[in-house]
């Protein structure tokens, strides 16, 4: 309403702001890299449901969805996409946690005849690109590293036992990943500090190096109504124009990234893939 205050972006935010890059080509760095190892967020099945009745369909463990299976269950017919969407909206995630890797991750066999443990090789990775250990990391975003490791573990003694074992007692080897996921988290968080530091870090850079949400971002490149229709749409929106039958189960939603509501027979199901 009133336009740009000052020359920063704290205050206006960065729509419309100018194109920056701190005069270092935009990359997506290696911090950012490791702290985005988010395998914990896949679950072990997913619970599939009708989105307009809420029957259960079936549920599935996660190896039968990836890879050359992405397909079959929409290809069969059993599954329709408004009801893939609706059972993604109401299964749970995995907790970005220690001790929550997902099974078929740490035994997968890749269609190009690969086995990998990818638990080990997101470890490996870090440490082969010379990515700061934990402790070192934090102290290089000027955040104070952990004293002990019971601090670390927000007070978990047998967590913080079986951490420093690994580590044969030493704070100072504890990798990236194993902080960040032992990490207590702050209150409505769900991942790390340490790993938040990082995202709202690169989000930043990422907006500003783009020239269509900085400097373009104005109605000679969108046009009014191209605007108003960025400005009034929400992912909300997007799921309602293509699946219509999502629009009765969306109606009380106010963020379609959260937990959908669950429906009818769908409240019924007791399995972990919708109450955990």
């Amino acid at each position: 309403m009133i336009g740009r205050i000052g020359k920063g972006d704290i205050l206006s935010g960065i729509p419309g702001s100018i194109t920056g890059h701190d005069e270092v080509p935009f990359s997506l760095t290696e911090e950012f890299v490791s702290v985005y190892r988010m395998h914990s967020l896949i679950p072990d099945n997913i619970a599939f449901f009708d989105s307009e009745t809420s029957d259960h369909k079936k549920t599935t463990p996660i190896e039968g969805v990836v890879f050359g299976k992405a397909r079959d269950l929409l290809a069969d017919g059993t599954l329709t996409w408004s009801n893939a969407f609706y059972s993604f909206g109401i299964n749970y995630p995995g907790a970005i946690t220690i001790r929550n890797h997902p099974k078929f991750l740490r035994d997968l066999s890749t269609p190009n005849g690969r086995h990998l443990d990818i638990a080990t090789v997101d470890i490996l990775r870090d440490r082969e690109r010379g990515v700061p250990r934990y402790n070192e990391f934090r102290r290089l975003f000027h955040l104070k590293p952990a004293k002990t490791f019971s601090k670390l573990c927000g007070g978990n003694e047998a967590l913080a036992a079986d951490v420093a074992s690994v580590y044969g007692n030493d704070i100072k080897k504890i990798d990236l990943l194993v902080g960040c996921l032992c990490e207590p988290l702050p209150k409505g968080f769900g991942f790390s500090d340490t790993a938040f530091r990082v995202f709202i870090l690169m989000a930043t850079r990422r907006l500003k190096s783009d020239r269509f949400i900085a400097t373009e971002w104005k109605p000679k490149m969108y046009t009014k109504s191209g605007l108003k229709w960025i400005q009034d749409s929400t992912m909300k929106d997007v799921l309602g124009r293509h699946f219509p039958e999502l629009k009765v189960v969306l109606k009380d939603v106010k963020n379609a990234f959260a937990l959908w509501p669950k429906v009818g027979k769908a409240g019924m199901y007791n399995g972990p893939e919708t109450n955990a």
